[in-house]
């Protein structure tokens, strides 16, 4: 657990020992508390201290699979849901918030980019305004992150479409896994852009600025939930393209094999109900004829395999694309929302506004 808190006259947060949190907020003007491990008994000494509701305690020692916005009294309980930090999947933590007077509790059960770079902002004077503006800041982290990932999707799919055209048997694969990840994403991002929608419109613990910031959150929220319907579609067109192709790769193949079965066919007809029975034929009497006929069927065999393998009538993902093909999905671009995060400057106009 985590105590920071902004001393009178500050314009910054300091982190203190958190076994001070009742003499902090006693004497501070108010006071964050980040749980980044949440266990029951953490959850109920918080619970006491701080008077939170029995349904808050229970939402919060319990996995919350939607984002949902409550109010009980002065108090604010939110919870929303961050993209994780690893990068081998696409996975989104649960947080949680609980937003009074003079005082912001967080909740997480692992690590998340957006907290951690906010503790350290505030550290600055990043947010450090109020708990409410704190939490926006917060939220506004969160979904800037989600940005990149949504324009890298986009530059993804336009790949994704060029290597339909040329046939490639990844794209099937590809376009699964990213279609499973999207739909984890949107299941969550949907309904949190309903509770942003609600805190732009106002909550008894939040003040104006800091429902100027939920606005702009929202947007995000907005943008990110359209481009994933969009993608999602056209990874759809994406696959059709790549079927066409094939069907389309598959009639050639089919006239080359016609030909090659229409010229051999009646050859072997002939061969076969005449059967060969010449009485001079020069092959007989050498010994080694036997041999020879095998080894120019073994070549003709490997130059008509070579040929069609040339023509890419036959062959499959060589196993050095494994990797490639099977599991790439969304988890190979979220290394790109590691940015650092940019906020607009505290002294920006909307910070001016009461």
């Amino acid at each position: 657990m985590r105590l920071l808190v902004r001393s009178p006259g500050s314009p910054f947060l300091q982190e203190v020992d958190p076994s001070t949190i009742d003499e902090a907020r006693a004497t501070a003007e108010w006071i964050w508390v980040d749980v980044p491990a949440v266990d029951s008994d953490t959850v109920l000494d918080l619970a006491h201290r701080f008077s939170f509701h029995e349904l808050v305690v229970e939402d919060i020692l319990a996995d919350t699979e939607f984002p949902k916005i409550d109010e009980f009294g002065d108090q604010l309980f939110v919870v929303l849901h961050g993209l994780a930090a690893d990068t081998d999947t696409i996975r989104t933590v649960e947080f949680d918030a609980v937003v009074g007077d003079d005082f912001l509790v967080t909740f997480h059960r692992e690590a998340l980019p957006g907290v951690e770079w906010m503790i350290e902002a505030s550290q600055r004077g990043v947010g450090a305004d109020g708990p409410d503006i704190l939490l926006a800041r917060i939220a506004e982290a969160g979904s800037r992150r989600l940005l990149p990932l949504v324009d890298a999707v986009d530059a993804r799919i336009e790949e994704l479409e060029d290597e339909a055209i040329l046939g490639d048997p990844g794209i099937p694969a590809q376009v699964m896994q990213m279609r499973r990840e999207m739909v984890v994403l949107r299941r969550v991002i949907a309904p949190q852009r309903e509770v942003f929608l609600r805190l732009r419109d106002g909550a008894t613990a939040l003040g104006q600025r800091a429902e100027e910031r939920f606005s702009d959150v929202y947007d995000h929220q907005y943008r990110i939930v359209e481009s994933l319907d969009s993608a999602r579609a056209l990874l759809g067109a994406v696959l059709d393209t790549y079927r066409s192709t094939v069907a389309e790769m598959m009639n050639e193949v089919m006239k080359v094999l016609t030909v090659f079965a229409a010229i051999l066919l009646p050859l072997s007809l002939m061969a076969g109900i005449y059967g060969m029975n010449f009485e001079n034929i020069p092959e007989l009497s050498y010994r080694w004829a036997y041999f020879a006929l095998l080894g120019v069927m073994a070549v003709t065999a490997i130059s008509l395999w070579v040929y069609f393998a040339r023509r890419k009538f036959i062959g499959g993902p060589r196993i050095d694309r494994v990797p490639k093909v099977v599991g790439k999905g969304l988890a190979g671009l979220v290394h790109l929302t590691m940015k650092p995060i940019r906020f607009v400057k505290l002294n920006d106009h909307t910070d001016r506004k009461s």
